[in-house]
């Protein structure tokens, strides 16, 4: 019985003694190391700030002190009337523009043609169709003559069997040295044609004619 208890002792002493030297040892210290091997939570708490009251921003203004304005200090606008206005406005002169129109002249303008005399006019075929020619250069230089000019043009010309305009010459030894008499007199063929072709009783390629045109201003 008291080998027993003992026994019991000493072995508590030892496993104390053992337990000490564990401990001590930094290399035998396995509560350190799993204590070590332990993370560290760190935890940050974020706080708010605070936000700004609007009383912090608002400036405060001086209040303006309120004008009363009474409504007898005011004077009234002046009445106007518009019948004045208007008696005003009649009695302003309106200079109105004066248009002057030109004067026109009235301008009796004659055109003659003197007959020639030529020893085709036998043929009374040639002299139906010479007076036909001489009638539609007459119409063309009444139209073009336009200037109080006087004087006349002597012309000779040659037309084809088709009545197409072949040339044309102007004497100048007989005609007027007025040089828009002789443009008018030139103008006035050319407007005049083409001609009528030859009958068949004229059967030639093409024949020559004269013809004085007259200008002359009543």
């Amino acid at each position: 019985m008291f080998f027993n208890k003992t026994f019991i002792i000493a072995l508590t002493i030892s496993l104390i003694t053992h337990a000490a030297i564990f401990i001590k040892l930094p290399h035998l210290n396995l509560f350190s190391k799993r204590q070590a091997q332990k993370r560290i939570e760190v935890t940050y708490i974020k706080e708010r700030a605070k936000s700004a009251s609007l009383d912090t921003y608002t400036q405060k203004f001086p209040k303006k002190p309120s004008h009363q304005v009474s409504s007898k200090s005011v004077a009234p606008p002046p009445q106007i009337k518009k019948e004045q206005i208007f008696s005003k406005l009649d009695n302003i002169p309106i200079r109105k523009p004066k248009v002057t129109w030109p004067e026109i002249v009235a301008m009796k303008k004659k055109i003659t043609m003197p007959s020639l005399s030529e020893k085709k006019m036998t043929n009374p075929v040639y002299l139906s169709y010479y007076q036909i020619i001489r009638e539609k250069i007459k119409r063309a230089a009444y139209e073009n003559y336009t200037r109080l000019v006087n004087g006349e043009v002597y012309l000779s010309f040659i037309i084809l069997n088709d009545g197409q305009l072949k040339e044309e010459r102007i004497n100048e030894r007989k005609s007027s040295p007025h040089s828009y008499l002789k443009e008018i007199a030139i103008k006035s063929i050319y407007d005049a044609s083409p001609f009528p072709s030859f009958p068949k009783e004229l059967d030639y390629p093409e024949l020559s004619f004269n013809v004085i045109i007259s200008f002359e201003v009543e």
